[in-house]
């Protein structure tokens, strides 16, 4: 049974000192922040990767990028405060972050969307079980026949 997450800001303790209060993820957030990115991600395609010598095609720079927007997608719309860091929470401050602390960014992104992943992972009474299909499940079916008789021969009647 899939358990209905927290509809309350809760606090991400990222480091030593350092946590964030966040709201909770929705998915109409995530699609519009996932959305967002891709736009952005395009543009950069369309009128910068050239100049940056880097190949917008690359499935490579594209995960890395488009990571790299969601986390700071994620934490534009998430962050609402902070402690352990010296500054008003802003989007430049939170964009400033996310940018500047390459490993703390990571770790926001895994631990705010983990209770998400958690809940994916739980999955619901249809789907299947950890080990196989039927590892978890009683056998309801009544067994095939053990053999199976030859078919009849064909007779013929005229030529």
């Amino acid at each position: 049974m899939i358990k209905l997450g927290n509809r309350e800001p809760v606090w991400l303790d990222l480091t030593e000192g350092v946590r964030l209060k966040v709201r909770p993820i929705t998915t109409p957030s995530y699609a519009m922040i996932q959305a967002q990115a891709e736009k952005v991600f395009d543009d950069w395609a369309e009128h910068r990767a050239e100049s940056e010598g880097l190949d917008a095609g690359d499935p490579s720079v594209r995960r890395g990028l488009m990571r790299a927007l969601m986390i700071k997608g994620l934490a534009l719309y998430a962050v609402i405060a902070w402690e352990g860091i010296d500054a008003a929470v802003t989007d430049e401050t939170i964009a400033g972050f996310i940018d500047e602390n390459p490993l703390l960014a990571a770790l926001f992104y895994h631990r705010y969307l983990s209770p998400l992943e958690e809940r994916s992972a739980e999955g619901n009474a249809s789907g299947p079980a950890p080990h196989g299909t039927s590892a978890g499940a009683q056998d309801i079916a009544k067994p095939a026949m053990e053999t199976v008789e030859p078919p009849a021969p064909i007779v013929k009647t005229s030529p």
